[in-house]
């Protein structure tokens, strides 16, 4: 048959028939491909007579008026829909009414909205959620501002607020006495008030979002199974001291059991808390559908069967069907308890962000949200129409990895986020920006476009596929407004034409890596880093400075037969990032290059190199804060290196205030405000 229809069909899903690698050359995707992402998404393409059917149900959503309309303030509202009578009901009181003009193929226009908010639109028959975005999410400097006047109660003059700094941190990582073995949200608390002592305003941290009850040998943080809900195991709870393990590497089955058990304890005397009654009062429904899926895993697992939800019973593979209405009641007390355990969690990040702010910190906590979750766990099951089913996240080839990447995690789907009114999207930003003074939006680029990957093909075997991204844009900007948090994106990769300037104009930071800032064969000094972005030295896939440095990076890749930079080129590499330290005045002009074991002078150079980039936050990773060789994740290993295991030395009150790392905390602040 033709691949005309194919292509058009295909072209209408949101899928890219023709897009361009990271060296620039064209790439076509292969009509099987095409025709095996389109049946992932409910469109089939087989035939060319199907691919006409496919795109008469595109035809068909395209014309109903939606559930959700976003709008950007002062501009024309445009929906589908049949022109006529309109009213608007604001989120503040008040009411507009009109006529909706015809705008042509079935939509309609509206007068221009000047009140950015959650409004109601009433269009015909429709009732339409309304999200008229503000001109911007919440700049870093306005974040600052309203932190000084909460503190001053409006009084005095507010300090500068346009070179802020702040740290990078594995919650797992961190210790703190009676912690059975794991970091948790007080550890976090305490790390973020002696970083405030030091002059940090925040924390940025990793994913917390739920793992897997039933699966504790699963604890990768960026592939979870609800990214709504948070990890218990992160609750404070107050445990003996336990011995560390002969490899000093945290032994997340032991640490998860531990932690689960006492808070199962605390819930056998606390279960009738007035706090968490509340709580449980006013719970999302999110929320309980995955103390629901906890219950029913564990259940599983302990009758002998399986935990995968995908090879479930039909009949409780459907969250709102009677089955698992049934089931959830007969583990009522199961249910509950998991819920006992997310109250525990949020209590103790917010609490967390209590303490950051009041110990001065003008942003405090920054959350991580994961660009995907596990296909097998929490979301995927109770939001089976909000999902992409059949479909897995990654990457195409580029000059890192040549044979793309397959991340195993599963997405939104763009069909489910329209049709539901982008339900899930907004829960999960409320559930990411509440107890937090920040979101990092991890992969930012899967706003406009992700690349999927068939089950079972291999990752070079994928195409992108194209979301709402001025939709979500504005829905991210109302919520960053709304809940008082700023918003980082991870703009690294294959980035598409234009997505950059899209997250400059909503004053969205991107983020600038010591190691990726590269002009005429060496490094770039932080001044001419781009402007609009969090600069940072490293992140959790990236070797640490002193690592760098003493090559640690290329001895693990040499002991697992991995490929990359080998010792000469790393050799050159030193001479370069010396050189730029030079420009940038880290260091003095004359200063003779260290030797590669000299990691801890190298660490010193960069904190006030970072310092003087010229965005508005830079950020420092703790593991360059205290000079450490070894990275929390290497890409492309799971068993191979310890990832997600490492622990920090020292305890996180005080471990800031050793003098070499105070020392090197103080140039970096001070470069800040210069």
């Amino acid at each position: 048959m033709s691949d005309e229809a194919l292509h058009e069909l295909a072209g209408r899903a949101g899928l890219t028939t023709v897009w361009h690698d990271v060296f620039g050359s064209e790439q076509h995707v292969a009509p099987a491909t095409l025709r095996a992402v389109l049946a992932a998404i409910g469109l089939p393409g087989a035939t060319e007579a199907e691919c006409r059917d496919s795109i008469a149900v595109l035809d068909a959503e395209a014309a109903h008026p939606p559930r959700l309309a976003t709008a950007d303030r002062g501009a024309a509202v445009e929906c589908a829909g049949a022109p006529g009578r309109f009213r608007v009901e604001f989120e503040q009181g008040g009411s507009v009414e009109g006529i909706a003009a015809d705008a042509g193929f079935g939509r309609v226009r509206l007068p221009a909205i000047e009140t950015p908010g959650a409004h109601r639109l009433l269009l015909g028959d429709a009732e339409i959620d309304l999200i008229v975005a503000p001109d911007t999410a919440l700049p870093i400097a306005e974040a600052a501002l309203r932190a000084h006047h909460e503190r001053s109660g409006g009084t005095g003059p507010a300090a500068e607020a346009t070179r802020l700094w702040g740290l990078a941190a594995q919650v797992y990582g961190l210790v703190r006495k009676g912690d059975g073995g794991v970091g948790d949200f007080e550890a976090l608390a305490q790390l973020a008030e002696s970083a405030s002592r030091h002059g940090a305003d925040a924390v940025a941290i990793s994913p917390v979002h739920a793992l897997f009850a039933a699966e504790p040998r699963h604890y990768g943080p960026y592939a979870p199974s609800s990214r709504i809900a948070l990890n218990p195991v992160y609750a404070p709870v107050e445990l003996s001291d336990v011995p560390l393990p002969p490899d000093g590497l945290i032994d997340w089955p032991e640490a998860t059991r531990r932690r689960y058990a006492a808070l199962r304890a605390e819930f056998a005397v606390r279960r009738n808390d007035p706090d968490f009654i509340a709580f449980l009062r006013d719970a999302p429904s999110a929320l309980r559908r995955h103390a629901v899926f906890e219950a029913i895993s564990l259940d599983r697992i302990a009758r002998g069967e399986d935990r995968d939800w995908r090879r479930w019973p039909a009949e409780l593979r459907d969250p709102d069907g009677d089955a698992v209405r049934r089931l959830a009641e007969t583990l009522d007390d199961e249910v509950t308890f998991h819920l006992y355990a997310q109250f525990r969690a949020a209590s103790g990040l917010a609490e967390a962000q209590r303490r950051a702010r009041d110990a001065g910190m003008a942003i405090g906590l920054i959350a991580d949200l994961a660009v995907g979750a596990d296909p097998a766990g929490s979301d995927a099951w109770s939001r089976p129409n909000e999902v992409l089913r059949g479909l897995s996240v990654g990457a195409p080839p580029d000059e890192f990895n040549h044979k793309g990447q397959n991340w195993g995690v599963t997405a939104f789907s763009p069909r489910g986020l329209v049709a539901s009114g982008f339900a899930a999207f907004r829960d999960l930003l409320g559930a990411a920006f509440g107890p937090a003074g920040g979101v990092r939006i991890d992969h930012a680029m899967g706003f406009a476009r992700l690349w999927v990957v068939p089950n079972g093909a291999e990752a070079s075997e994928g195409c992108y596929l194209r979301f709402p991204l001025n939709d979500m844009l504005r829905i991210l900007a109302h919520d960053s407004r709304h809940h008082g948090g700023i918003v980082l994106a991870e703009d690294l990769g294959t980035v598409p034409a234009g997505f950059r300037d899209h997250l400059a104009a909503r004053q969205i930071l991107g983020m600038s890596i010591l190691w990726f800032e590269r002009r005429n064969g060496g490094f770039a000094p932080p001044r001419d880093w781009r402007r609009e972005t969090a600069a940072m030295t490293s992140t959790h896939g990236l070797p640490t400075v002193a690592g760098w440095w003493r090559g640690t990076d290329i001895d693990w890749r040499e002991r697992l037969g991995m490929s990359g930079e080998d010792n000469v080129a790393r050799d050159a590499g030193r001479g370069a990032l010396w050189q730029v330290f030079r420009d940038s005045g880290a260091v003095d002009a004359g200063a003779p290059q260290p030797p590669p074991e000299a990691g801890a002078t190298v660490a010193d150079a960069a904190a006030r190199h970072l310092g003087t980039a010229s965005g508005p936050l830079a950020i420092l990773p703790v593991e360059d804060a205290l000079a450490l060789t070894e990275q929390p994740n290497l890409p492309g290993t799971i068993d191979t290196h310890p990832n997600w295991r490492r622990r920090v030395p020292g305890e996180a009150s005080d471990i800031l205030d050793a003098p070499d790392v105070a020392v090197r905390l103080a140039g970096l602040d001070k470069a800040r405000r210069r």
